[in-house]
């Protein structure tokens, strides 16, 4: 049988909040969090006034009074009321966490990567946001404008002026100024004869592709601006910029980028103009926007509160090192973050070899870095590295009382330093590095010996990371590294390595002692080959590489 009686209507909180003002007859109750009342155990039944219906209840009385539009005790909460933290959180879930414009030195990261702070590549997409309520304007618009990309062309720089005179609202919100100056200009005409180029001031050159297929031709770009443009427009629209990045690209024979006008190479010791709020200077593709120190003096002069410098080369050029060696003699002491690479993080190619064989030797830069480290508080360095390195510092600190600022140092090793022999016959392959070069792994095992010995130096470092990349290795798991993090390490360990360790820094400690590898024996207890780790091992035996020598050998 089907009952007749209605089910009950939906009860709002404040109908039983009424009604569980009149006395029941429990004694025992709970608590309920969410209505903030008394809500007896056991079944519920509201009293019965006189001339009313089982069935009814006062809670009708209550929604009847919701339907006619009253909510009382009820606040017209919105969604832009909000605390403006929640809608920090909400757009940097769609756009991405912001990175600092500041600099900053992590535990774990040597030198804040500049690619987080790149522009969102939906920047176009979510530029809709701003729509949505007047509070999200300015929010998004922020995160829009943060980090701007400009071609460093005339044209370019020219309408990027326009834009912002015409919205000078938007101004105030670039943080990161990023130019990227074009190599190549439009494509030439098809067997057009190239000419050679002189002189700086012909930019008529044409370039083939390496393809006999396709006959494309490229003028060099000829509508360049001159860095003193570039700086001119920075200073002029962005005066909330902190990062200046400058992408000088790279090709074969690139022509450089002039200083000024009537000044190419900028020797005349003219001045760009001056932007002191910069605080971060990146440098891509180095070699096309400086070649000598006194270029060098021309940006350095224009960015007096750089704190923080990046520079990088894309291939090993013996006048980059040349240039190096001239800053690390005179750093600016502002400078509290550096990151140098001097070669291409994956280039194969064995230029230094080369400059060997042709009597020419670049600057050892190991002596200058170990005594510009203990200044900084955070180092990252790629190229030719040594162990001469951490014993130039010893003695640097020798003979100051200052104590060491490093907190992070960052070493990716393409080769070790060459080390004076007496017999020199064959030298050259010490210059090919691998896992399989034992001379290359004892060079190796000595430079992260001596940065556990300079542990004692450095008393603030909490990271440290040595490594060699290389994609080419008969097992890319076993290329040789060291990492200390917060006294914990991993990577290359012996026997030395850890007595010095215990001495250096007594609460550092390995998380895990083992082989890396595990060798198979034939006959005779001979090593017929080795199981080589699928993943990069906690931790590697010097020793192992004399296995993979003798398993690598015909």
């Amino acid at each position: 049988m089907i009952s007749t009686i209605p089910p009950p209507r939906p009860v709002s909180v404040n109908s039983l909040a009424r009604a569980s003002a009149v006395p029941a007859p429990y004694a025992k109750a709970s608590r309920c969090t969410s209505a903030e009342i008394q809500i007896p155990d056991g079944p519920f039944h509201p009293p019965v006034g006189p001339g009313q219906l089982v069935c009814q209840s006062p809670v009708d009385t209550e929604m009847e009074d919701a339907r006619s539009g009253e909510r009382p005790g009820r606040s017209a909460w919105r969604f832009e009321d909000l605390p403006i933290e929640i809608h920090e959180a909400i757009l940097d879930q769609l756009f991405g966490e912001r990175a600092s414009a500041f600099t900053s030195c992590a535990p774990g990261k040597s030198v804040r990567s500049c690619n987080k702070a790149l522009r969102h590549p939906r920047r176009k997409v979510l530029s809709n946001l701003s729509l949505i309520t007047p509070v999200w304007r300015a929010l998004v618009q922020d995160r829009i404008y943060r980090h701007i990309k400009l071609k460093g062309t005339a044209d370019e720089l020219g309408e990027s002026a326009r834009w912002f005179r015409a919205h000078p609202h938007l101004a105030p919100y670039v943080r990161h100024v990023e130019i990227w100056i074009p190599v190549w200009g439009q494509r030439a005409a098809k067997h057009a004869t190239p000419t050679r180029r002189y002189e700086e001031d012909d930019q008529t050159v044409a370039w083939e592709s390496d393809h006999p297929s396709t006959d494309y031709r490229y003028h060099y770009a000829s509508h360049n601006a001159t860095l003193e443009e570039m700086f001119a427009h920075v200073k002029a629209n962005f005066p909330e910029a902190r990062i200046l990045t400058l992408e000088g690209g790279h090709c074969k024979r690139p022509p450089m980028v002039r200083h000024f006008r009537d000044d190419p190479c900028g020797h005349t010791r003219r001045r760009l103009p001056a932007l002191p709020d910069v605080q971060t200077f990146v440098m891509r593709g180095a070699w096309n926007i400086m070649r000598d120190y006194q270029q060098w003096c021309n940006l350095a002069q224009a960015l007096p509160g750089v704190r923080e410098w990046h520079c990088a080369y894309a291939k090993p050029k013996i006048e980059g090192y040349e240039t190096m060696a001239d800053i690390l003699l005179r750093l600016s002491p502002t400078l509290v973050h550096v990151n140098i690479s001097l070669e291409g993080f994956y280039s194969k190619d064995n230029t230094q070899s080369g400059w060997v064989h042709d009597g020419i030797n670049p600057p050892h830069l190991c002596r200058l870095l170990g005594e510009a480290a203990p200044r900084l508080e955070s180092l990252a360095f790629t190229g030719k590295v040594c162990a001469c390195l951490f014993q130039a510092t010893r003695g640097a600190m020798a003979m100051g009382t200052a104590k060491s600022k490093l907190k992070s140092l960052d070493l990716v090793v393409k080769t070790c330093c060459r080390e004076k022999r007496s017999n020199p016959g064959l030298g050259f392959l010490d210059d090919f590095s691998g896992i399989t070069n034992l001379n290359f792994i004892r060079s190796f095992e000595k430079l992260v010996l001596g940065a556990v010995h300079s542990l004692q130096i450095h008393t603030a470092l909490t990271y440290m990371r040595i490594r060699f990349i290389d994609l080419d290795s008969a097992c890319p798991p076993l290329n040789p590294y060291f990492q200390l993090v917060n006294n914990e390490c991993t990577g290359l360990w012996n026997e030395r390595i850890l007595e010095t360790l215990y001495e250096s820094r007594p609460q550092a400690h390995y998380l895990e002692l083992s082989d890396g590898i595990y060798p198979q024996y034939g006959h005779n207890r001979q090593i017929v080959g080795a199981v080589y780790p699928r993943t990069r091992p906690q931790s590697i035996h010097s020793s192992t590489y004399k296995v993979i020598a003798d398993v690598s050998k015909p």
